[in-house]
């Protein structure tokens, strides 16, 4: 009895139990990124947007999933941002966030209109609606990966 009391109590130290989570105060720091990360986008800003990439993100698109290295969506998000404005870039409908209950995972699930002018200036609008998923690391909450379906 008293060697599962000491093993019950290791495991509590070790996956945190009886600490208390403010999962609220942590989907309210997952709606800020998803606003710092529309601001960026229309600043054309690639560091803001870096802020919180994890080293690998999976993206699932297009019927395809790909997994891709902190380098490698830096050098997209610095080609795609070059030279293009934004006339719109906002939410359609209140994102949807959600997280663990031990605030180690969470995720938002948005609807956005886009209106893209392209360097050459010729310009293209969508609809963006996907799901960002986050891992909570060293404290902060990363970006890990994204299933995105878009309307033209």
């Amino acid at each position: 009895m008293k060697r599962c009391l000491l093993l019950i109590l290791a495991m509590c130290q070790l996956t945190g139990c009886g600490k208390s989570v403010d999962v609220d105060a942590e989907k309210i720091a997952l709606l800020r990124i998803h606003m710092a990360d529309i601001k960026a986008h229309l600043e054309g800003d690639v560091p803001a947007l870096m802020e919180t990439i994890g080293r690998e993100f999976i993206y699932v698109g297009d019927g395809k999933v790909s997994v891709q290295s902190r380098a490698e969506i830096e050098e997209f998000f610095t080609g795609y941002l070059q030279g293009a404005t934004y006339e719109r870039y906002e939410d359609l409908d209140v994102p949807h966030a959600e997280v663990s209950a031990d605030a180690t995972m969470g995720w938002i699930v948005s609807r956005t209109a886009v209106t893209r002018v392209e360097p050459d200036g010729s310009t293209r609008s969508f609809t963006y609606a996907g799901i960002m998923t986050y891992e909570k690391r060293g404290g902060k909450w990363r970006k890990v990966a994204n299933v995105s379906t878009f309307e033209r």
